[in-house]
Order: structure tokens, then C-alpha cells, then sequence
């Protein structure tokens, strides 16, 4: 089970909206310091990173098999074929038919709900920096929420008497506590997805492989040295590998099709 299903979609978004609103509600107390202008600043270009490589990821199809692909007696690739019987093509090595889509995907690492698409050859990168933004963002919110945190407990400590529900610091306090401790696991978890799906990227695998073997160590056949892995993912120039676009210059290190 990947880490990130143990998340509902409606909870995961509660949970980020209600951070990202309680963030900004605690730099608007301060915005007379230029440097809390900065900071929201710098927040919300990473916000919109965030919603760029979400969508780049959820829109860009993850590659699909050629026409006629597989059908040409001349070709040079002799290896045995699989063919899918629902496409009706032959597949190339890692391509592989999602049910939820309903089609083959190039180097497929699995169908994601969370953007109602596969993550594949050509949208691998927007997925990874989609994690990365998104862990960016809620450690920000619990750096800057760790102060409220801790008055919150201070209050809850000093406080001889439970209040009235009407009672509007009392409302504050336990949407403060909710929203940390909600993001406190959110980071937990996100980091674990994030850390999994570095190691398998820096070592050339999938997710799809990776339960193939039921989560123990192997060494993948496609591992072609970590910087060349990285560069079938996040393409040829360093420059861009920040922004979740590949243009002419750096587009990924082969084609999905061979290997």
C-alpha cells in the first residue's frame, strides 16, 4: 500500500487549507516588518510552484505507446513482446495498462487519485516536484505554527476551567491545535512518500517493479548510474530541473519505448 493512500483526499485538503489559511492569518499580525513581507512572499511563490506542478502533473500525459509500435517485421528490437489485448498494441519494457485510465502508459509507476492520472515517462518529474513543494509548504506552516503550538499548550496547562463553547479564544486555541498536530502528520507522512519515491527513482525503478517484488532489495536492470537516472526523469538541463517544465533543452534522457 503506498503511504499516501492512507490519506483521504477531503481530509488532505482540509488539513492544507486550514494550514495555509492559519499561516497567513499569523504573518497579517506582523506585516508592518518588511521581512514578514518577504517571507510571504517567498511563501507564495512556492504555493505557486505547487498548484503549477499539480496541474502540469494531473494535465500532461504520461506517454503512450505509437501507432503501429511493435508491428514492423524490420525493427531491431528482438526481445519477446506483450501484447494488450484491451489496447490491442504491443507493449514496450515498463509500459503497462491502467484499468483506471484505460490504457497502456510508458514506464507506468502507478495511477495517482490524487490527480486522476498515471504517473509515467513524461510526467514522472511533475509528480516528484509536486511532493517536494508540497513538503516545502506544510514544514513552513509548522515552523511557524510551532510558537502558536506551544501557547496553546501553555494556556491548556494554566487553565483551571474548561470554557464555554461560545467562547471565541477557546475556538482559536482548538483550531490551532487541530491544524498543527493534523500538519505534524501530514509532514510525517509526506516525507516517508518522499523519501520512497527519491530512492526509486535514484535507482531506476518504479513503483509498479518495486511491488513486483514485494518491497524487497533487488537491483533493477534499467539502473544506469544515479546520474543518469535522474536525467531520464528530470531531463538534460539542471537548470530547469526546479520548474516543473522540460522545454526544448531538457527534455528527458531517452523515449519511454527502449531501454
Amino acid at each position: 500500500m503506498v503511504i499516501n493512500d492512507l490519506i483521504p483526499s477531503d481530509i488532505k485538503y482540509f488539513v492544507f487549507c486550514l494550514n495555509n489559511n492559519r499561516f497567513l492569518i499569523f504573518v497579517f499580525e506582523f506585516l508592518e516588518d518588511n521581512r514578514v513581507i518577504a517571507l510571504l512572499i517567498i511563501y507564495n511563490i512556492i504555493f505557486a510552484m505547487l498548484l503549477w506542478a499539480f496541474f502540469q502533473t494531473m494535465t500532461t500525459d504520461p506517454g503512450q505507446v505509437p501507432v503501429f509500435w511493435g508491428f514492423h517485421l524490420g525493427d531491431n528490437e528482438n526481445k519477446r513482446r506483450r501484447y494488450c489485448l484491451m489496447c490491442n498494441v504491443f507493449k514496450p519494457e515498463r509500459c503497462h495498462h491502467c484499468s483506471a485510465c484505460n490504457r497502456c502508459v510508458l514506464n507506468m509507476d502507478h495511477h495517482c487519485p490524487w490527480i486522476n492520472n498515471c504517473v509515467g515517462f513524461w510526467n514522472r518529474k511533475y509528480f516528484l516536484l509536486l511532493l517536494v513543494y508540497v513538503l516545502i509548504i506544510v514544514y513552513t506552516t509548522v515552523v511557524f505554527m510551532a510558537y502558536d503550538f506551544y501557547q496553546v499548550v501553555v494556556w491548556g496547562f494554566n487553565y483551571k476551567y474548561l470554557p464555554a463553547k461560545n467562547n471565541a479564544e477557546f475556538r482559536n486555541k482548538i483550531f490551532i491545535l487541530a491544524a498543527f498536530l493534523m500538519d505534524v502528520i501530514v509532514c510525517v507522512l509526506m516525507t516517508a512518500f518522499l523519501r520512497f519515491h527519491i530512492k526509486l527513482a535514484s535507482e531506476n525503478k518504479t513503483t509498479i517493479e518495486n511491488l513486483d517484488k514485494q518491497g524487497k532489495p533487488f537491483k533493477s536492470i534499467y539502473d544506469i548510474g544515479l546520474d543518469n537516472n535522474w536525467k531520464q526523469i528530470f531531463g538534460m538541463n539542471p537548470w530547469l530541473y526546479a520548474f516543473p517544465i522540460f522545454c526544448g533543452s531538457g527534455k528527458p534522457m531517452g523515449d519511454g519505448i527502449y531501454w
